[in-house]
């Protein structure tokens, strides 16, 4: 069975900017549906306890699909606007290894 490949992000948002953070990664979502070979849907989850705390994840078919999106000219552009919002911002590449 192939590996099922993510991007994960774990986001600390700056106080007041939650709003344009998510409208910030909606426009990333954008882009990375632009892309000639896009991931599966993104998904971006709030902290209820912790309205600063967001977690983003989506599907991606290959690891290559996601070292070509980091491998483009507009990507770093593109995720910076997210990083100009947040205290701390954390996103990697994730595989999974089990499920329940």
């Amino acid at each position: 069975m192939p590996d099922e490949i993510y991007t994960l992000g774990v986001w600390r948002v700056k106080d007041g900017k939650q709003s344009e953070f998510v409208e910030a990664w909606k426009g990333l979502g954008r882009y990375f549906g632009s892309l000639p070979r896009p991931p599966g849907q993104g998904t971006l989850l709030q902290s209820l306890d912790e309205p600063q705390q967001f977690y983003s994840f989506g599907p991606w078919r290959t690891l290559d699909d996601i070292q070509e999106m980091r491998s483009r000219r507009d990507t770093p552009t593109e995720i910076a606007k997210l990083m100009d919002l947040c205290d701390e911002g954390r996103p990697g590449t994730f595989r999974v290894v089990a499920t329940a």
